[in-house]
């Protein structure tokens, strides 16, 4: 009975012995399964990864020339195809009909009815305004791969499969490149510069048109226009001159103005290094009496009528009056326009020497010249300067041209015009500076009309000015960003 007990007891051991042995091959056989698969799929994912990044790549290649031909994107998925066949022997057989469910927009690869390489969009769209950066996408999901499975059969798993899939992205991005040229130029900054502050330029209904250069107006009123014209007022610039100053078109008033201000930078005192007549200076500073038709340099307290004046500089301290049809007329001659206390400069706030023409009064005058100044030193320091007012002269001169002048550039007055402190009054019928124009307000008031400023270069006091030239540059770079997720 005990032997019989002891039998039976071995064949329950040899079952159990049995049963716990195919246990542990089935696990070590699954072990050996997963981390081969394990193993595969890393190789299928770094395949994955080069085959997007590849596809990536090729479209950056192409850059800004990438336009989604057939021939282009023929080349995208050869070379996502190359990387899968190196890297985990994918053949071409094995692309036919490979199908991604979360696939992007654009399946290239339509020959293989293969949607496995996909893309967000076909090419790159046009820029759009204010576009900074443009993402395209290249998702790529290997075909599907059985894996053998030497001992899984023990649990009914004969083989395990494996995919993988990569996304690598291509950014384009637009770059704003500002490039600035300074340069010198001739001449001076402006054809009027108007320097003043409030409204500094009065136009009412006058008419100007300018040539040879631009007009600035400085100030920028808090409120108020800086420059203003009534409805029957214009101001044209031609020959490619601009209208504008730091307060822009809003600082402009009225509708005469052509070409249409724009926003340009404040002008700095073009002259502020010529020096002022008075103590010191080359002026002249013996009196001289207003008597007779011709004059000759020298320091009057007034000059009234009709004179011829001989070449060099006129110190003028309480006014010049022209009635009727008096002219003031010379050429080579400088009128300085101080104050009482002259050789002494005028106090901040004074009101000076002033030129006040009435009826057909007129000043017909060109400045001193370079030839005039090897033999008259006196007014080198002034060659192309017809009239200067001390710095501080608020003083109001009119210039007027009702017959004078009309026959244009020739005939008419030339040489710059500098007022710092006061207001230049332009009034009459057709006639033309050749002048540049410096002023701390500009005015047209009373009946005026019809007034040319052609700025003249040689006809001027020889000035040159650093201008910009800005280049607006748009470039776009095309890059691979790499994987993505």
């Amino acid at each position: 009975m005990i032997r019989r007990r002891h039998r039976d007891q071995r064949g329950v051991t040899l079952i159990t012995v049995c049963i716990t042995m195919v246990a542990l091959l089935g696990t070590a056989a699954l072990v050996l399964d997963v981390g081969n698969a394990r193993q595969v799929r890393r190789q299928a994912q770094a395949a994955a990864d080069a085959c997007a990044l590849a596809g990536a790549e090729e479209i950056a290649g192409i850059g800004p020339d990438f336009v989604g031909s057939t021939v282009q994107w023929d080349a995208v998925v050869d070379s996502c195809k190359r990387y899968a066949a190196v890297d985990f022997g994918v053949t071409a057989a094995d692309w036919q009909g490979c199908s991604d469910p979360t696939h992007l927009t654009f399946t290239p690869d339509t020959a293989h009815a293969n949607t496995c390489i996909s893309a967000d969009r076909v090419a790159w769209p046009n820029p759009q305004t204010g576009e900074t950066t443009w993402e395209n996408r290249v998702r790529v999901r290997l075909p599907s791969r059985a894996l053998g499975s030497s001992f899984g059969a023990v649990f009914s798993r004969s083989a395990l499969s494996t995919q993988a899939s990569a996304t690598a992205g291509i950014t384009r991005k637009r770059t704003v490149v500002r490039t600035t040229r300074s340069f010198s130029v001739a001449g001076g900054p402006c054809a009027i510069c108007v320097l003043g502050d409030g409204l500094a330029l009065d136009g009412q209904n006058g008419d100007i048109e300018v040539t040879g250069g631009s007009v600035v107006v400085d100030a920028v009123p808090a409120t108020g226009p800086a420059a203003s014209l009534l409805p029957n007022g214009h101001v044209h610039v031609l020959g490619g001159g601009s209208i504008g100053g730091p307060g822009g078109a809003a600082k402009f008033s009225g509708s005469g103005w052509s070409p249409a201000p724009t926003l340009r930078d404040a002008v700095a005192d073009p002259l502020a290094a010529v020096p002022q007549c008075g103590t010191g200076s080359t002026c002249p500073t013996n009196s001289a009496s207003a008597t007779g038709t011709v004059l000759s340099p020298g320091v009057y307290t007034t000059i009234s009528g009709s004179h011829t004046l001989n070449p060099g500089i006129y110190v003028v301290k309480g006014g010049i009056t022209l009635n009727g049809n008096d002219v003031l007329r010379g050429s080579g001659v400088m009128l300085y326009l101080a104050c009482s206390s002259y050789p002494t400069p005028c106090a901040p706030g004074s009101t000076g020497a002033g030129i006040k023409a009435t009826g057909n009064g007129a000043l017909l005058l060109a400045p001193p010249t370079e030839s005039q100044c090897e033999s008259q030193s006196a007014v080198c320091p002034y060659v192309g300067l017809t009239l200067f007012a001390d710095r501080e002269n608020l003083a109001v001169q009119t210039f007027r041209g009702n017959g004078t002048n009309e026959s244009g550039a020739a005939s008419g007055s030339s040489g710059t015009i500098y007022l710092r402190s006061g207001t230049l009054d332009l009034r009459g019928n057709g006639y033309t500076l050749t002048s540049m124009i410096v002023t701390r307000r500009l005015t047209m008031v009373g009946n005026p009309s019809g007034i040319t400023i052609a700025y003249d270069l040689s006809r001027n006091y020889a000035l040159s000015h650093e201008e910009h030239d800005t280049t607006v540059t748009e470039a776009y770079s095309y890059d691979a960003t790499g994987l993505q997720g």
